[in-house]
């Protein structure tokens, strides 16, 4: 793992500067195994977002943060070009597996660079913040289920799991939210980011 991911994982911890021993014990460990997790994982090629659907994000830099049984955590900070961004929505996550387990999840997103945003990139804000987004969460993991992925000649995987291909499929499946923008209006937008707490969960 590289210092600039570290530091961004430091920097998402919402409750560095607590009391709570137990509470910030609770989010470190669930950070540590984030950390594992990632220095073990899927290494793709082709990342989702470079899709025909979205552009590469400018200097995005996308901090997950996780939650922890009955504690909320917040969702995390978004840096753009080093500048700190509200999101310009959290769409809610949630969806039914197959074996009937609930899971609850957010998606935080922002569209455009802080210190130059367009004309398209507000519109966007504006569309994702007052859209409804009911049942995308059961369409996300339907997706994943019915187009699972699976590692070809162009992806590098380190290690190969279930879990971990499980986390990939509901990754690519996340593009149903960009199915949801107006074509008219994604084509001008110039970036945009995001950052989730949702671990992929398919079964």
């Amino acid at each position: 793992m590289n210092e600039q991911l570290k530091s961004d994982l430091a920097s998402a911890d919402p409750i560095i500067t607590g009391e709570d021993a137990k509470l910030r014990g609770l989010v470190r460990n669930l950070a540590s195994d984030a950390r594992k997790a990632a220095t073990s994982g899927v290494n793709r090629r082709v990342p989702w977002w470079k899709r025909r659907r979205a552009m590469l994000p400018i200097g995005l830099v996308a901090a997950f943060a996780l939650t922890g049984a009955a504690v909320l955590v917040p969702l995390g900070q978004l840096w753009v070009n080093d500048v700190p961004v509200e999101f310009d929505a959290e769409i809610p996550i949630v969806y039914t597996t197959d074996t009937g387990v609930d899971v609850s999840c957010r998606y935080g997103i922002y569209f455009g660079v802080p210190t130059n945003r367009t004309e398209a990139d507000e519109q966007l804000a504006d569309f994702v913040q007052n859209h409804d987004w009911s049942g995308i969460g059961q369409r996300i993991y339907d997706e994943a289920i019915a187009n699972p992925f699976v590692p070809g000649p162009n992806d590098d995987w380190q290690v190969d799991t279930p879990e971990l291909r499980d986390r990939a499929s509901f990754n690519r499946a996340l593009e149903v939210i960009w199915e949801e923008l107006p074509d008219e209006l994604i084509d001008d937008y110039q970036s945009s980011g995001g950052t989730m707490d949702c671990k992929g969960q398919l079964h």
